[in-house]
């Protein structure tokens, strides 16, 4: 039985909303049921899914056999900072509630920086335990992808049962 997609997956591929025509990367995609959302706002464009996780990957392939076999989805099974990415290949990234990007020294944050093409933006989204926590949290991922050319372009919140959702969105800094 597929997993069926939570409130907050749901906010966040609408936060995220891809282009038609975007190159997407979601980093860390478990079952794959965002990839679906995200995939389904295409037209010509493409979601890349990796994850480090074998299992997972079998259960994101087969949610989404039809847009596999249409191109429209691919997957691969590595952790971002071993995953053999080309420079500026992703208009949008988007990572739900992983942890890496939260916790020092955060390294996956120069691999985003550096497969972004010009003017794209990462979505990194997550469900903070403590209510009132997001200020905290933004000001943590702010502090992180700082030294990566990251800076905060927007923060999103969404009523997403259990509990309140950030979608913090970072976008390419100067220099």
């Amino acid at each position: 039985m597929p997993v069926a997609a939570s409130t907050r997956l749901v906010w966040a591929a609408r936060v995220a909303d891809p282009g038609p025509g975007e190159r997407v990367l979601e980093v860390g995609f478990g079952h794959g049921v965002l990839l679906s959302l995200l995939a389904a706002r295409l037209t010509s464009g493409s979601v890349l899914g990796l994850d480090r996780s074998a299992t997972m990957t079998a259960a994101a392939a087969a949610r989404n056999a039809a847009a596999v076999g249409a191109g429209t989805v691919r997957l691969q099974t590595a952790a971002l900072t071993d995953a053999d990415l080309p420079d500026a290949a992703f208009d949008l990234v988007v990572a739900v509630h992983v942890g890496a990007f939260w916790r020092p020294p955060a390294a996956e944050h120069a691999v985003v920086r550096r497969v972004l093409a010009e003017g794209g933006r990462f979505l990194l989204v997550d469900q903070p335990l403590q209510q009132g926590a997001t200020r905290s949290r933004v000001d943590q991922v702010a502090g992180l992808a700082a030294p990566h050319g990251l800076t905060v372009a927007a923060v999103h919140t969404g009523a997403t049962p259990p509990r309140p959702s950030i979608a913090v969105e970072l976008r390419p800094g100067p220099g």
